[in-house]
């Protein structure tokens, strides 16, 4: 959101202006009798959403404080909300503040909404949480302005997905240009999420719908809290976290015991500092000036995602927004950008070197505008419109040398484990995949349903590694777009040593055939990356080694790889995506093969159903329906189901999968060979396959339906076994 809302009317079936809006028209709270609704209206704030503006005007944006501030709310938290001092996780989070309607930078504090989405996964699986942050409401402007197709997905396990990914332009396209010549223009990639292209919406929007959720949870945001200290105490095996919460607006103190800590308190983070963690990297001398906007120009792409480059005066980078606004990303270069440097040598802008926003900046919008149209010729551009948002940044490269404490209690994520340039909308979209991945994990260790010692270093180890990633790609792609060739940092790997890697990229000259070359290998070797659809795999308990000694296995996918999502029919009068059967926070997924449950195929799927899911087996011993979603996919039609089960009608085959069909969700894989999900996933129809997907939605394992065996040792690895009483337990909720 750019910008207040304007108002609307629906009177004809669709959106069009009128001069006042039914939410604001007291006519609408009344009866005939003048009888007041029992519904109160909540009061609205218009808030700057810059402190930086043009000769346009100020641009103001609409928000509802009794919504969205937390305890900071005007009408404050309902007597029902009632926070312990003892819980099973504190998050630690903190970012932009607002007072007196004006935006108040605190550098300092920034950090992404990556304790919200822990906040989410938790809230999800029934867990008794409390979530801190030091800004007095959430973020209104700016930041984050773009969401992977993956990050859909993963929101799509907690049911949120369709409301982020609805908000803003779908970019479809890329466009790159060098001094005035156009070098690419090419549609997005494609892939087979059916979120497709990067969906657009600012971060502040993000937030207001995670909080929205939280709220449904019966969850606020303790505004104006921060951890003074914490420590790990030896003594209390159950909460071993001690933390001190401090009220920066009434200074009150409070002791919380808690069994986990997260530090979402972005790239300052003072949760790293107090553990002593090193956040390795650089930070470069590159500078970017960001302005919300509505622009004019005759460049053609303006409604593209567009790069456009200029040897001699750096580059910019076109995002297209809702409402016909767009961000430009603008290099800031020359004396400017010598003097911002100086500044921050000093100390002058920027407290801390792991800072990323510019304060103390002295640069205005119209100067910004010109460098722009420096970059564009022949092309011009000019704004028309208040600035919604505008700010200066420096570009940091850094990760943090461990995701989690020694004792496994403490972990940190989004800014505060890493930060990067904004190439590549990396930011916002990592902190959903580590909250994706840790939150998980920590849900089952805390319900004793997992091996802490087992399963909690897998968050660092993947985390890191992706995060590593992350900086070469990203760091490549804005050196070829600010004609840069300072060196990429050098990280460590899972171990002490540095990490080792070859991004094969050619070198650049100057010359369009380089930069060709160059473009051609970077978006070959990373476009998948680009959109999260692929992620470095590190191999753990979790995630085991392929076997290199057989001759065919029960999938063609690899274990670690996101598992694809085709088209299936879920039953007579509904088609959709075999993901929808594949929701909530900490589930297990056990999709298994069937083709069309006949032949040698049938007696394997039975063999299966005859021995992990009877009592005794791993469905029962590590957690049931509450840990395990059994979904089969079969080569039928819906009104074969009956047919499917009973087999050839005899007592021996319908006994044969009736802890199957007591269990199992049906997908019926009607389509065509050459697009089916068997076919996608590389299957066996003689003999079908089990594959393990972890709640995180990614392949944990494989195997074929008779080799049970195989399936136990791979949960035993980190789950323990469970007590599972009489009747359904219930599992997380979508």
């Amino acid at each position: 959101m750019a910008r207040s809302l304007p108002p609307y009317t629906w009177k004809n079936g669709f959106a069009e202006p009128t001069e006042m809006a039914t939410w604001a028209n007291d006519a609408h709270h009344v009866t005939e009798d003048g009888e007041k609704s029992h519904y109160v209206r909540p009061p609205a704030e218009e808030l700057l959403s810059s402190t930086v503006h043009n000769g346009l005007g100020r641009n103001v944006i609409r928000t509802w404080p009794t919504l969205y501030d937390g305890t900071e709310s005007p009408h404050c938290p309902p007597i029902s909300w009632k926070p312990s001092n003892e819980v099973d996780v504190l998050i630690c989070g903190g970012k932009h503040s607002y007072i007196s309607g004006m935006l108040w930078s605190l550098t300092s504090l920034l950090a992404g909404p990556f304790g919200l989405e822990v906040a989410l996964s938790l809230a999800r699986q029934g867990l008794n949480f409390r979530i801190i942050d030091k800004a007095r409401a959430p973020l209104l402007a700016g930041r984050a302005d773009g969401v992977h197709p993956r990050a859909l997905e993963l929101l799509h396990l907690w049911g949120i997905a369709e409301e982020i990914h609805e908000e803003g332009p779908n970019l479809t396209s890329t466009t790159i240009y060098k001094d005035g010549q156009k070098l690419i223009h090419t549609p997005a990639f494609q892939h087979d999420s059916k979120y497709r292209g990067i969906h657009t919406i600012t971060q502040g929007q993000i937030e207001r719908i995670y909080i929205r959720d939280l709220l449904r949870h019966n969850t606020y945001v303790e505004r104006c809290t921060v951890v003074e200290t914490f420590q790990y105490c030896n003594d209390s095996l159950s909460h071993p976290i001690r933390a001190t919460l401090k009220n920066m607006k009434t200074g009150q103190i409070e002791q919380v015991n808690a069994k986990h800590l997260i530090g979402a308190d972005g790239s300052n983070s003072k949760i790293r500092e107090q553990l002593g963690v090193p956040f390795d990297g650089t930070t470069t001398d590159i500078y970017w000036a960001i302005i919300d906007c509505v622009f004019k120009s005759d460049f053609p792409y303006l409604s593209s995602f567009s790069v456009i480059t200029s040897t001699q005066h750096g580059g910019c980078i076109i995002i297209p927004r809702e409402d016909g606004y767009s961000r430009f990303y603008t290099q800031i270069n020359g004396e400017k950008a010598r003097q911002l440097a100086r500044n921050r040598r000093a100390g002058r802008n920027a407290p801390t070197l792991e800072d990323t926003q510019i304060n103390d900046h002295g640069i205005t919008p119209e100067e910004v505008l010109e460098q722009t149209n420096r970059i564009l010729a022949p092309y011009t551009l000019e704004m028309v419109s208040p600035i919604s948002w505008f700010a200066v940044w420096k570009v940091s490269e850094r990760v943090a040398r461990t995701f989690s404490s020694p004792d496994l209690r403490v972990h940190i994520g989004g800014d505060a484990a890493h930060v990067h340039s904004a190439v590549g909308a990396f930011g916002l979209n990592s902190s959903v995949y580590d909250a994706s991945n840790l939150g998980w994990k920590l849900g089952l260790c805390i319900k004793n349903l997992a091996k802490p010692c087992s399963l909690l270093p897998t968050y660092d180890s993947e985390r890191r590694l992706f995060a590593n990633r992350v900086i070469r790609c990203s760091g490549a792609y804005l050196r070829f777009i600010c004609n840069s060739y300072l060196p990429l940092p050098e990280l460590r790997g899972l171990g002490e040593e540095f990490e080792t890697h070859d991004e094969n990229l050619p070198a650049l000259d100057g010359s369009r055939e380089a930069d060709m070359s160059f473009l051609d290998a970077f978006f070959g070797r990373n476009k998948y990356f680009l959109i999260g659809i692929e992620a470095p795999i590190a191999p753990s308990v979790i995630c085991p080694p392929m076997s290199t000694s057989a001759k065919q296995r029960p999938t063609t996918l690899v274990n670690g790889a996101r598992p694809p999502n085709p088209r299936v029919c879920l039953n007579t009068c509904h088609t959709s995506y075999m993901y929808d059967k594949m929701t909530g926070a900490s589930r297990f997924h056990i999709v298994i093969f069937g083709s069309d449950l006949r032949g040698p195929v049938r007696k394997r799927v039975a063999r299966f159903s005859q021995q992990a899911l009877r009592p005794g087996g791993f469905f029962t011993r590590f957690g049931g329906p509450a840990l395990f979603n059994v979904v089969l996919i079969v080569k039928a039609l819906p009104h074969e189901k009956e047919d499917l089960y009973q087999g050839r009608g005899d007592d021996e085959e319908a006994n044969e999968l009736r802890f199957l069909r007591d269990v199992a969700t049906l997908v019926y894989d009607d389509r065509s060979p050459d697009e089916d999900a068997h076919y996608w996933y590389g299957i066996n129809h003689a003999r079908g396959a089990v594959i393990v997907v972890r709640p995180d939605l990614l392949v944990g394992m494989s195997a074929w339906p008779e080799d049970t065996s195989a399936i136990d040792k791979y949960f035993a690895g980190f789950l323990l076994e469970q007590v599972i009483e009489t009747g359904d337990r219930k599992g997380d909720s979508a």
